[in-house]
């Protein structure tokens, strides 16, 4: 399985070497997956989407909304106290430089993308489950509880045999996986 976690969180799957594509081509369609059925609205309309809680914008506005509710972050001082310049990325350097507020946010989202994976391991068992994207710079922060929600979620021979790793071609891996498509198709198998 691989995530890419970015303005989306977008995925694929990949059996026996091949990509799984499904019977209408929208399988992968992780960030979709419902979460919370009565949760946050997504952009796609349904409502308590992964997306809607773990993609980059969702990490922003969650964090804009604890701040706004009374939260204490050193996120105002970084982006000078104008709220609608907080994205995923300052929420990541807030919580690597010890803001608690911004460190809770961090583990919110790893509970969130957790229950999501457990989902995904819990479903179809896979060896290995890759995430990329800007949200892997934020390393342990996010890994360590992440891993731990996967742990509580997930059935325990399924998740003892599933590896998650961050992805080595974190802003690369789509254009790479684009043009290994391209070629697949164009001249067979790699």
């Amino acid at each position: 399985m691989g995530l890419t976690i970015g303005t989306g969180i977008g995925g694929g799957i990949v059996l026996d070497g091949d990509i799984f594509h499904g019977v209408s081509d929208a399988a992968g369609e992780i960030g979709h997956m419902t979460i919370d059925s009565t949760g946050r609205k997504c952009k796609c309309g349904n409502y308590g989407c992964l997306e809607a809680y773990a993609s980059g914008p969702a990490i922003a506005l969650r964090a804009v909304e604890g701040i706004e509710a009374g939260a204490e972050s050193m996120l105002v001082d970084l982006v000078g106290g104008k709220l609608e310049d907080i994205t995923a990325a300052t929420v990541y350097e807030a919580a690597v430089l010890g803001d608690p507020y911004a460190n809770e946010v961090m583990k919110e989202t790893a509970k969130f993308l957790g229950a999501g994976i457990a989902n995904i391991i819990n479903v179809l068992n896979p060896e290995m489950v890759v995430i990329a994207g800007g949200v892997t710079r934020a390393g342990d922060t996010l890994f360590v509880p992440l891993r731990a929600e996967i742990r509580r979620r997930a059935f325990r021979s399924a998740e003892e045999a599933c590896q998650i790793r961050s992805a080595q071609l974190v802003e690369t891996a789509g254009v790479i996986g684009a043009a290994g498509v391209f070629r697949r198709e164009r001249y067979g198998k790699i």
